[in-house]
């Protein structure tokens, strides 16, 4: 069986949820023994291949191309959507030439949605999201999202010889508005507690903006530099994560999974995927974020969501579902 992944240009220099989900599934499916290339060029021959997984549908330009070249060589295609309905969230940026642009886009992303074999929804929550905008859908499976187990063995004290800090609170991700950074430090300006942000700085604008609000104790790692991920969220007391949405947010599957009591926001697939284990803010109520995250902070580290994960979002048993999915279309 030979699989063909395809994804955006960018997804190693811009790495980001997708970029993390078709590595891991690469890994897990290889170890199957499944022929699996990952290619981001639209013009490829398919011929070779008996599937075309295809990634992303918010970056619909290029996954667009991906979809027609796999139709036209009469294969079949499965979606990983990795899919939130953004408009809103442009138009609250007030952005209006991306809304613009998403509203353009629309009947190519119904287009694939409709007619590709198998979409493949992380949970429900994804899968009511875009029946609601594209209609009702039949071709699915659920397959929620694995963690890599390198997340469990994380090293304590991990910033205390660099920093001096430790027991601090810990966002991981990309540095974007969508993120939400500037309300986390807003929220907790009065607070002494240290704050480590780590990720890409996608918009530098964006990060100054963020500085001046909270200017102590506040530690930017730039996703760039070499830092040990599982020993960053084994030495955080708290992974904050109040962003504008988040379908579910691998960073906060990963911190549950390194031992953190996790705050995520309440819009998105959060719900779903951390139940009662989490806490839940409201990205536009900065008192909403800071008491969550203070009454996380105070609590004893809890177990429960650790365990959850690793028995739930296990990459092993994910991919063998994966594989099945394949060979059930072959």
């Amino acid at each position: 069986m030979r699989i063909l992944f395809q994804i955006r240009k960018d997804y190693e220099k811009n790495s980001a949820g997708d970029t993390v989900i078709l590595k891991n599934m690469v890994e897990g499916l290889r170890k199957l023994n499944v022929s699996v290339d990952v290619y981001n060029d639209h013009r490829i021959s398919v011929k070779k291949y008996d599937v075309v997984h295809i990634f992303n549908t918010i970056r619909i330009y290029e996954s667009y191309k991906f979809f027609k070249n796999a139709q036209n060589g009469g294969k079949r295609i499965v979606i990983s959507p990795i899919y939130w309905n953004l408009k809103d969230f442009y138009k609250n940026s007030n952005n209006m030439e991306l809304v613009k642009i998403w509203d353009k886009n629309e009947s190519k992303r119904k287009e694939m949605l409709d007619e590709c074999d198998v979409i493949l929804a992380h949970a429900q929550g994804e899968l009511d999201e875009i029946e609601k905008f594209y209609g009702k859908k039949t071709n699915y499976k659920i397959l929620p999202y694995g963690v890599d187990r390198k997340f469990i063995n994380g090293k304590k004290n991990y910033l205390l010889s660099k920093y001096n800090i430790d027991n601090y609170i810990l966002c991981v991700g990309r540095i974007h508005r969508q993120k939400n950074q500037i309300s986390l430090l807003e929220a907790l300006k009065k607070e002494t507690i240290p704050i480590v942000i780590a990720g890409n700085i996608n918009d530098e604008e964006y990060l100054k903006t963020c500085l001046k609000i909270r200017k102590k104790n506040v530690f930017v790692l730039n996703g760039k530099n070499k830092y040990d991920l599982p020993s960053l969220y084994k030495s955080a007391k708290v992974h904050a994560l109040p962003s504008f949405f988040e379908y579910p947010g691998l960073a906060s599957m990963e911190a549950g999974l390194g031992g953190c009591n996790v705050v995520t926001t309440q819009i998105g697939t959060t719900k779903e995927i951390f139940k009662d284990y989490a806490k839940y803010c409201n990205p536009n109520d900065v008192n909403s974020i800071r008491e969550n995250i203070m009454e996380a902070f105070w609590e004893e580290r809890d177990s429960k969501l650790r365990e959850y994960i690793y028995e739930n979002n296990n990459w092993e048993k994910i991919c063998l579902k994966l594989k099945n999915i394949y060979e059930s279309l072959i």
